[in-house]
């Protein structure tokens, strides 16, 4: 029988449109208001696991959800670090280093973010991460975390390249639903819970 994944982004940040991975940052208020208008939904959900990055966004959300469940932080989750493009907008980026810009848009495996990780680590990581969860004994686990991890994640489990990642818009304060199996996963939800509200 296929175990359940909920994958939750955390909640905004107030940030909006800036490149914010190894920056330890707070939920804004309305950040807040979309975890709590969660709290129903998730605790109907007979969730028996509870994982999440050790981010600060992260560890917010999971407390303001108030799920009472032993919480599992696993370092892994962290979002990748865009070294000095931290708290950047993509033009301000793209002004300062266009043609690392473009050598990240091109999608090569030995990309690294300039001062920051690679994304060579950064896959191994959610390759990580993936095997672990397929193994997880948990029939329902709920995983808190970031926007990239989370795309990474769903690319690892459905069997697609990581380059794909951008195929899956993931959105702060939503949910994803997949069905996991030995081989993979199923995608059987994106982007639930929200009010159609997209901004970050």
């Amino acid at each position: 029988m296929a175990s359940r994944l909920i994958l939750l982004r955390h909640g905004r940040t107030g940030l909006s449109g800036r490149y914010v991975g190894s920056s330890d940052v707070p939920l804004s208020e309305a950040g807040r208001a979309q975890i709590q208008g969660l709290r129903p939904m998730l605790a109907t959900m007979q969730i028996d696991g509870l994982l999440a990055s050790p981010m600060l966004r992260c560890t917010q959300t999971v407390d303001l959800l108030g799920l009472g469940l032993p919480l599992q932080l696993d370092p892994d989750l962290r979002e990748i670090d865009f070294g000095r493009w931290e708290g950047k907008t993509f033009a301000e980026i793209e002004a300062q280093d266009p043609e690392l810009v473009q050598e990240w848009a091109q999608g090569n495996d030995d990309f690294c973010f300039p001062a920051g990780e690679a994304a060579a680590g950064f896959a191994s990581r959610m390759e990580s991460v993936k095997n672990r969860l397929l193994a997880a004994d948990a029939k329902t686990m709920l995983l808190v975390a970031h926007g990239g991890v989370i795309r990474s994640l769903i690319c690892g489990l459905l069997g697609l390249s990581p380059q794909n990642y951008l195929l899956f818009q993931v959105a702060k304060g939503h949910y994803s639903t997949m069905d996991l199996h030995r081989e993979g996963g199923v995608l059987t939800g994106l982007n639930l819970g929200g009010r159609g509200e997209w901004a970050v």
